[in-house]
């Protein structure tokens, strides 16, 4: 009896242990077919996301009734995940595959302070240059002063939704990618990730409430997060981190929003100027992150 060889294929990156598709204390194995996980889960996804977003659409529901669906969405990737699960087959713990656990408390909790220094420092920096360049005037509004002590509350809050994205995408997606380096991986997370998003940014637009430059910027926000994000599920070994970064996202970002020139009064070259100064930082951040990521993972 020969030993099975778990050597990565040629020309893509060996899997980490803490990434492998395997049991606690199991001979290492490669992780599952990537094609297979993909066909079940963007069929599943897809399938969830249509059977919520169409009927709304065709009813000519407004910006209301699809904010309801947002948390019933957020949810469908892991459920998607979990289907794909099952149609592949392998006898890994979902809860392991999906960075769920195991859970190791101190990377855990160093990569989230770490991510909460990055989304205070990218919207400080980019509302920063955009006041010192004139692309925005500060304009807080009336209630900016007594927003900011709930922006960790409501980052705390957004978990509960955000959490059942991030289970399946920096979850088991990067899992089941990472075979193809970290760089891939997250990258093309990230793309899926910002497509998935893409229909119900169109019924924004088909209803009115976004602009068709807001569903762009909002598609290459989306990419440019992701670097982010992603690194760090890698950082820190662990879905939390990932989720935790994710609900900054969503808060921090909005609350600077509060304290310059809201973006529908910018003129287009004003509003790109914008966008940009916004991807340069936050991508910035995320290349630093990723590199870290890297060189962590060299070292283990």
């Amino acid at each position: 009896m020969t030993a099975r060889d778990t050597r990565a294929p040629e020309g893509t990156a060996p899997v980490p242990d803490d990434l492998r598709d395997t049991a606690p204390g199991a001979t290492p194995t490669p992780d599952r077919d990537p094609r297979r996980v993909l066909t079940w889960f963007v069929g599943t996804l897809t399938a969830i996301t249509a059977a919520v977003l169409v009927p709304l659409a065709v009813a000519g529901a407004d910006a209301d009734a699809f904010n309801a669906t947002v948390p019933l969405l957020s949810w469908a990737p892991t459920l998607a995940a979990f289907v794909a699960h099952l149609g592949t087959g392998r006898r890994t713990p979902f809860w392991r595959w999906s960075a769920v656990r195991p859970l190791r408390t101190g990377r855990v909790l160093r990569t989230a302070g770490l991510l909460l220094a990055v989304f205070v420092a990218v919207p400080a920096v980019t509302t920063a240059v955009g006041v010192a360049t004139g692309l925005v005037a500060w304009r807080p509004t009336d209630d900016a002063a007594a927003l900011a002590p709930l922006v960790l509350p409501f980052a705390l809050v957004a978990m509960l939704t955000v959490t059942g994205e991030e289970i399946a995408w920096r979850g088991a997606l990067h899992t089941t990618l990472a075979r193809y380096g970290l760089v891939r991986a997250t990258v093309g997370i990230g793309a899926l990730w910002a497509l998935w998003h893409l229909p119900l940014l169109l019924a924004y637009r088909a209803g009115g409430d976004m602009t068709g430059r807001d569903v762009v910027a909002s598609m290459v926000n989306l990419l440019v997060a992701a670097l982010v994000i992603g690194a760090a599920r890698a950082l820190s070994g662990s879905v939390w981190p990932a989720a935790w970064a994710h609900a900054l996202l969503n808060t921090t970002l909005v609350y600077a929003s509060n304290l310059v020139t809201p973006a529908s009064e910018l003129g287009d070259g004003a509003f790109w100027a914008v966008q940009v100064v916004t991807w340069v930082v936050l991508g910035g951040a995320g290349v630093l992150l990723l590199r870290a990521a890297a060189r962590r993972a060299a070292r283990a």
